[in-house]
């Protein structure tokens, strides 16, 4: 999927995700990180909470369930999660999504380092 995004994203920071179907790509901010997701088909993110955030799909299909409610998001649409809101996600088609969160430190960026 990463093909699908121009080198000036791709070439950016990844972040480290304990999900192998999630790639994220970092923008980083003083007070928040915006981050271009890349997410397979079948991906299921159990309900969380964490600060606020703000996404525009770029590509795709994938539904948001907060509370009782799930809403579908298809090409072009946003959506917004408050903070401290329980939600999860399911990705009903391979995803790009644009996400903005309102803290710096949601993720860390994924280690160069390679151990011996």
């Amino acid at each position: 999927m990463n093909d699908l995004l121009p080198k000036m994203i791709t070439g950016l920071p990844e972040i480290d995700m304990p999900v192998d179907s999630i790639t994220g790509h970092l923008i980083q901010g003083e007070t928040t990180q915006s981050i271009f997701f890349l997410v397979k088909a079948g991906t299921h993110l159990p309900e969380h909470s964490h600060e606020a955030q703000w996404g525009i799909v770029i590509e795709g299909t994938f539904e948001i369930t907060l509370g009782d409610e799930k809403t579908v998001y298809t090409k072009g649409q946003t959506y917004f999660v408050p903070a401290g809101t329980l939600h999860a996600g399911y990705y009903v088609t391979d995803v790009i999504s644009f996400d903005v969160f309102d803290t710096p430190d949601k993720f860390e960026m994924k280690s160069t380092k390679k151990t011996a």
